[in-house]
């Protein structure tokens, strides 16, 4: 695998999510976070969206992070203009080229299209910054009239295409397919891929565009984003660091739990339950048979180590399904000594009364500590 970019988008595809309004002081925040966590690209409104997201935008450039702020911009030349009219270090266009964003979006044929996106990405070229053409809704677009529109904005200096899946139609075989047949035909060029949850493989398609030679994959923080949002980066940092490890060399994983809290913070809403890596139980064992393995050799049934990420694993013993090696390992832990016979003993005494509701780590020490005191084994 080539050297892979992320591009962060929650600023700008972020803010579509239906719960999702940031302050300045809350878009500064996450802007150094990712900064902080090492992503090198920073995706933001387009300018001349409103007088407020302008100013927004020039303050962010104003922060002089080390990750490059691009503005995501229609192919019109007025929003191009006031792109440039602002420090972004760059310009991803986009222009829909299915048949159903051409007949019910902007109503252009794949010529018109052609005619409008060449001039602007000479224009950009022109004035010494970075330029994208993505077509929107590609997967659902017809393979000649995608080429065709990718033929020409190439010629013209397009130094990355993009394709994204609008609607979360594409399977992995099928992001696969299409990004190979691009970097095929566009060796000169980079191979974005941009991909929505609405069937629940935005992670697996990310994974299958980079594999397949993809060298920029569009994320947003908890994978936020218009309907079931995108692909997350904690779940793509998550792929990478296992198949990937290389790719992260020079990211600070320990900014990612963070990162993630502090956009739950915003949001006013929980990390996913199901979040890789930041999710409160992701590190979290209960079962028996898991917490014996992994007090063992956590790897036994972790792959992520959660050290790297900043954080610690958790032996989850307020439960109907703990096991005696577990209520060892805690009692000792306590300083506190008892005979095997004992700690079964004592295990069957907490798995019954974690029949009447799960326990607390707090609640399973205190009802440990009493049990020693008062057990008629101990007398």
């Amino acid at each position: 695998m080539q050297s892979v970019a992320i591009l962060d988008s929650t600023l700008r595809e972020g803010e579509q999510f239906t719960n999702a309004y940031f302050s300045n002081e809350q878009r500064f925040m996450v802007a150094r976070m990712l900064d902080a966590l090492g992503v090198p690209l920073i995706e933001v409104p387009s300018p001349i969206a409103s007088p407020e997201t302008r100013e927004a935008v020039e303050a962010l450039c104003a922060l002089r992070l080390n990750a490059r702020f691009l503005a995501h911009v229609r192919c019109v030349e007025a929003d191009v203009e006031a792109a440039l009219a602002t420090s972004v270090d760059g310009i991803n266009l986009f222009y829909g080229t299915s048949k159903e964003l051409r007949a019910f979006s902007h109503g252009r044929q794949i010529e018109q299209m052609i005619a409008d996106a060449v001039p602007l990405i000479r224009r950009i070229r022109a004035a010494g910054r970075y330029v994208r053409f993505s077509a929107e809704d590609a997967f659902r677009s017809d393979l000649v009239d995608l080429l065709t529109i990718f033929d020409a904005v190439v010629e013209a200096g397009a130094q990355r295409i993009g394709l994204p899946d609008t609607v979360g139609i594409a399977t992995p075989r099928q992001v696969e397919r299409l990004v190979h047949l691009c970097t095929e035909r566009y060796p000169q060029v980079g191979i974005e891929f941009h991909g929505h949850n609405d069937t629940g493989c935005a992670i697996a398609n990310a994974v299958a565009a980079l594999e397949a030679g993809a060298d920029c994959v569009d994320v947003t923080v908890m994978g936020i984003g218009e309907r079931n949002g995108i692909t997350s980066l904690s779940g793509l940092i998550a792929q990478l660091y296992i198949h990937h490890p290389e790719q992260l060399a020079g990211y600070d994983l320990t900014q990612l739990a963070p990162l993630d809290q502090f956009m739950a913070r915003c949001l006013n809403l929980p990390i996913p339950f199901n979040m890789p890596i930041t999710a409160s139980s992701a590190f979290t064992h209960r079962a028996g048979i898991h917490t014996k393995a992994v007090l063992q050799n956590p790897r036994a049934y972790e792959i992520l180590d959660p050290r790297d990420f900043g954080l610690s694993r958790q032996v989850d013993l307020g439960s109907r399904f703990t096991g005696r090696h577990a209520v060892g390992h805690r009692v000792a832990m306590l300083g506190l000594h008892l005979s095997n016979d004992e700690i079964t003993v004592l295990t069957h005494a907490l798995k019954a009364r974690a029949e009447r509701g799960s326990l607390s780590q707090e609640e399973v020490d205190v009802f440990i500590q009493d049990w020693c005191l008062t057990s008629p084994t101990n007398k």
